[in-house]
């Protein structure tokens, strides 16, 4: 293998100059700590302007901020108070920005027996009885469960009779079919009824006690 032109002996006694290294760093050292001082020269001359300055400016407050002046500037602030209150006012008078309340779409039933008596006993014509596969009984309203039942059936109605396009049909399919079939049941709340109709007539029905079931309608009406 040849040997580099160069001999490495020749780096051995090239020494790093320590004066220029040491010069060096006294010259960090010292920017530094300019630095600091001047950070701490300018905080003492703060404060100093602060000490100096805060009776000048007390007094010149104390002269300024006299009992009238005072009484004025209080009027001032109740006066902006009012007109801040007085701002969502007067934007719901001039129609800029406040938004409409909306009001809840009044129901079409007043109550639950006005639901039963109207729609489900003249609509829902099935045969009912001790020779038929349903139950039913003309005082449902003795019955808990078809309370709750029929209740749920003419809220739901109420909402989805809303929607022109398909609400009757949901009604039917979530609703209607499932309650009804639980109503109808021969072992359900009317299961010990020996109420019974003729193919095609109206379900059975007697009106409940007066008050038992007040109109919603007329009571909104007198609050």
């Amino acid at each position: 293998m040849s040997q580099p032109p160069w001999d490495d002996d020749e780096f051995d006694d090239i020494q790093p100059d320590e004066a220029g290294v040491e010069e060096i760093a006294a010259s960090q050292a010292a920017a530094a700590m300019a630095g600091v001082i001047d950070k701490l020269v300018l905080a003492e001359v703060k404060r100093e302007t602060r000490r100096r300055l805060q009776p000048l400016i007390t007094a010149t407050v104390d002269t300024a901020l006299t009992e009238d002046r005072m009484l004025v500037l209080h009027e001032r602030a109740q006066h902006l108070d009012e007109e801040q209150l007085t701002v969502p006012a007067a934007s719901a008078t001039d129609g800029s920005a406040a938004a409409p309340e909306e009001v809840p779409p009044r129901l079409y039933f007043g109550s639950v027996d006005e639901f039963v008596r109207e729609f489900i006993v003249p609509i829902f014509r099935r045969r009912v009885g001790e020779r038929a596969v349903r139950g039913w009984s003309a005082e449902w309203w003795r019955s808990a469960e078809a309370i709750l039942q029929l209740e749920a059936l003419w809220r739901s109605w109420e909402h989805l009779r809303l929607d022109p396009a398909t609400g009757m049909s949901v009604w039917l399919r979530d609703h209607a079919d499932p309650h009804r079939a639980a109503l109808f049941d021969p072992d359900g709340p009317f299961a010990t009824s020996t109420d019974t109709n003729r193919p095609g007539e109206p379900l059975p029905y007697t009106a409940p006690p007066e008050g038992l079931f007040p109109d919603v309608q007329v009571e909104s009406a007198d609050s």
